[in-house]
């Protein structure tokens, strides 16, 4: 992913926001270029149409979101405090940061290229996993397994709460399901 000159992070910025609000179809790259004081040569300069910014807006976001979930995961000893420190994460950063979330939801659009930020993440998240998976702390899970249950509920939270189907997740919240992660997910043996 390119560095984010001061020009390109203006755009990018100015670009979450209106995909957020406004989805990908609603959102233009006019929008974009006034909201983010830019000339229209400036947004062809770091953007080939609207399908590229989009994209570099979605990867930007990922690789926010996991470099704080993974830094955090590996700041944990315990595999306890690990786990339920992931939900916390979860919940805390969807709810500061709404237009990320949104976006993230919607799903990578096409044209973004996730593989290497999922295979570095996953890499990290492993990382940190295997050690208490291997010493009878946590189960051995492939990633799809472990993510759904790990962050599956909490996701389900934070989607229906940005819908404005139900009311944003609270501290209790955290804890109940961080309570369900770690009983899911703690070995049976442990």
């Amino acid at each position: 992913m390119p560095t984010a000159t001061p020009a390109r992070r203006r755009i990018l910025d100015a670009a979450l926001k209106r995909f957020a609000a406004d989805g990908a179809l609603g959102a233009t790259l006019d929008d974009v270029r006034r909201d983010a004081g830019a000339s229209v040569g400036a947004v062809y300069h770091h953007f080939a149409d609207k399908q590229a910014l989009h994209a570099a807006v979605f990867e930007d976001v990922l690789a926010t979101y996991q470099e704080a979930f993974a830094s955090l995961l590996e700041e944990q000893d315990d595999p306890e405090a690990g786990v339920r420190a992931g939900v916390a994460f979860h919940l805390r950063w969807c709810a500061a940061h709404p237009d990320h979330t949104r976006v993230l939801l919607a799903g990578p659009p096409a044209g973004a290229d996730v593989t290497e930020l999922n295979r570095t993440f996953f890499r990290r998240v492993r990382g940190w996993w295997r050690p208490h998976a291997h010493h009878g702390a946590l189960r051995d899970l492939d990633i799809a397994l472990l993510h759904a249950l790990w962050l599956g509920p909490a996701l389900a939270l934070t989607q229906n709460a940005l819908a404005g189907r139900d009311r944003a997740p609270t501290d209790h919240d955290a804890t109940v399901l961080a309570d369900a992660a770690w009983a899911a997910l703690r070995s049976p043996d442990a």
